[in-house]
Parts: C-alpha cells; structure tokens; sequence
C-alpha cells in the first residue's frame, strides 16, 4: 500500500509542480520523505490528494496562486503530523476497556450512575442529569459501536462546554 501511495504522492507533486514551477526549486521526494530545505516529513502513509477533501484548502489555493514551498511543506506537514496524532490516538483508544453497561441508581434519594467496564470495573458518576448522560452514551454507541470511558468523558466535556 504505502508503494502505491507513494506513487500517487509524486504524481500529485508533480502536477503541483507544473501549476507552480517555483516549487521546482525547493521540493523534492527522497525515498519516502519529502523535503524543503533541511526538513523532511515521511509522506509514504499520507495520501496527498485527501488534502483536496479540505474546502477550505481548496478555496485558499484558488484564490492565492502564489503558494510557496515553505506554505505547500508546512501544509503537507501539518496533514502528516495530525493523521499521525489521530492514529495513535485510535490506537490508544482500542486498547482501553470498553463500557459495556450503565444503570441509574440510588443513594439516599439521590440519583447517580453506575458504569461497568469491559474488565468488570465498576464506576460511580455523580450527576444531576444520568438520563442525559445514557442518552449520549446510547448516540455514541449507535456511531462507534463500542465506546470507552474516556469517549463518554470527552462527549460529556463537550456538552458542558
């Protein structure tokens, strides 16, 4: 896979380059790196053309033909850097355990959560709202599947926010 996406990579930078000869100078595909100077970013399990996916991108380098090769790098670096990021955080994500049920119950007439995990651990939530908490639980699990603790913290941090 990364030998054709490396393929595809050079014909997208080539195409770049015929629509912008200044990035002739300055950019160039060694093995599976690409460099700008003495920075180089390893492009081979980034597709480039996915860029194009960006309608904001897309927008700026219709209306500002004059991209320079530091601007194309720092792109195509910032694109590389995130996938990586959001891979190892996919990663870390499917090594957690995963919620496998939650139930309201009561304390002294006051209404909390009770989260078991896929090891079987079991976690209080105090809050004034659990059938809101469920619900979102319930709409991350109807998308993901299987959801972990830290999936429901994130989506409950956000509706706070």
């Amino acid at each position: 896979m990364p030998q054709s996406i490396m393929i595809d990579n050079q014909n997208y930078l080539k195409a770049w380059m015929e629509y912008n000869p200044a990035l002739k100078n300055e950019l160039t595909i060694e093995g599976t790196n690409l460099v700008y100077k003495e920075e180089k970013i390893d492009i081979s399990h980034f597709y480039l053309p996915e860029m194009l996916y960006n309608e904001n991108f897309r927008k700026q380098i219709t209306e500002y033909h004059d991209l320079t090769c530091e601007d194309l790098f720092q792109i195509i670096k910032l694109y590389v850097e995130t996938e990586e990021m959001n891979e190892k955080e996919q990663r870390e994500l499917q090594m957690l355990p995963k919620i496998n049920n939650i139930e309201i119950r009561k304390d002294q007439e006051k209404e909390f959560l009770v989260i078991t995990d896929s090891l079987n651990k079991k976690y209080r939530y105090d809050t004034t709202e659990p059938e809101k908490i469920i619900n979102l639980y319930l709409d991350l699990k109807k998308k993901k599947g299987e959801v972990t603790l830290k999936e429901l913290g994130r989506v409950i941090q956000n509706e706070k926010s």
